[in-house]
């Protein structure tokens, strides 16, 4: 099997500058290269570069797939708009990694499995690449998910509690069900986990955003409007949500919180669910199966029915089809008589039958290629 690979790098918050351009030149001269996105494929060789380093100093999303196994899904975003104590209580293993480069977080999620079904690299970044948008907002389900994929491949002790689950994760949107393919994450897995999380907190209504806008520091306030107005970015009203959100967090989080469960508890969990809904299968599958061994049978019966009520005329037309001597024709008369010995065996006359067939045989015995197809259905 030829290699492949995919690479794909994606620029959000600020187009590459010439120098950038330049340098992504240098790398590869094949490659689609925009001043927001760069994307490669191989058949053989590598990539030249050092995906770190681009993901680093250019780039906000990063795909990566092979057709060994390997996947990667690499986001960066300013660490001031994450969670650092929940992001660190995820990052448990080598499928979820973080870094920090300057003001950004660079979040790095990977797998492999075994090779199977090709999987194409195009289509995924547009896919996944919500997901940073959703972290921006406040919305860290897919670092939980980050976690679990730890917890399946086998990279954390059994014993490690789970970190707090965030809300949302039985109603899970499209970027996170194909963040949920594309890291090839137990479905199990996921629904057992999802038990724990509560809904999801409504939308901010206006006059409750208005109103603690109103108290937050006029110095906050002064200084969110001078970074929007230096940097032209579209961060400011993110923030803002961002900071209200956890405002609502921290007020929620007053409350007891649930009980957290250990990477075993999950995992066999999962596996209990697993097997249950394996099971469910197996009888529905049974169940539809023997549905349609009925059907056939009820419908086999009706068919004999009406033959029983032509029976001389069909064995007419059988001698008619096998005088043609085409032998296309004598399949449909063999056919035909294996209906007749059906209906026959059904009402008691298989004696009957056998001597009709014998008649009818003796009088093509010259025809080899008929009798061929006797002895083939059986007669």
């Amino acid at each position: 099997m030829s290699e492949y690979q995919y690479y794909e790098f994606r620029a959000i918050d600020r187009p590459l500058n010439e120098q950038e351009l330049r340098s992504l030149h240098l790398i590869s001269t094949r490659g689609e290269i925009t001043p927001t996105s760069y994307v490669n494929t191989y058949s053989w060789g590598d990539f030249k570069g050092n995906p770190d380093r681009l993901m680093e100093t250019s780039f906000d999303a990063f795909v990566h797939v092979a057709n060994w196994g390997a996947r990667r899904f690499v986001l960066r975003l300013p660490a001031t708009l994450l969670r650092p104590e929940f992001l660190s209580s995820c990052c448990r293993g080598d499928s979820l990694q973080s870094r920090r480069a300057d003001e950004f977080c660079v979040i790095d999620f990977q797998t492999e499995k075994e090779p199977g079904d090709w999987l194409d690299g195009e289509g995924w970044m547009a896919s996944l690449l919500p997901l940073r948008a959703d972290l921006m907002r406040g919305d860290d389900r897919c670092l939980y998910l980050g976690w679990l994929c730890c917890a399946q491949s086998e990279e954390l002790h059994e014993d490690e509690l789970e970190p707090p689950v965030p809300a949302g994760l039985q109603s899970l949107s499209g970027s996170l069900k194909s963040f949920i393919e594309f890291m090839d994450l137990g479905d199990a897995l996921v629904e057992v986990a999802a038990r724990a999380s509560e809904q999801p907190a409504a939308a901010p209504a206006r006059d409750d955003l208005s109103e603690w806008v109103r108290a937050m520091p006029s110095a906050e306030k002064d200084a969110l409007l001078v970074e929007a107005a230096l940097t032209g970015r579209s961060q400011t009203g993110i923030e803002i949500l961002r900071q209200f959100g956890m405002a609502r967090r921290t007020t929620s989080d007053s409350k007891s919180p649930p009980n957290r469960r250990t990477v075993g508890e999950l995992l066999a969990a999962a596996d209990k669910l697993a097997s249950e809904k394996a099971r469910q299968l197996a009888e529905r599958q049974a169940a539809e199966e023997e549905r349609k061994v009925r059907e056939a049978a009820e419908a086999r019966t009706r068919y004999l029915d009406q033959l029983a009520e032509r029976e001389a005329a069909t064995w007419q037309n059988v001698t008619m089809l096998v005088q043609t001597k085409q032998p296309d024709k004598y399949g449909l008369a063999v056919s035909l008589l294996v209906d007749l010995r059906d209906l026959a065996a059904r009402d008691g006359r298989d004696a009957q039958f056998r001597l009709a067939l014998a008649a009818l045989r003796g009088v093509h015995s010259a025809k080899p290629s008929f009798l061929r197809r006797l002895a083939e259905a059986g007669l």
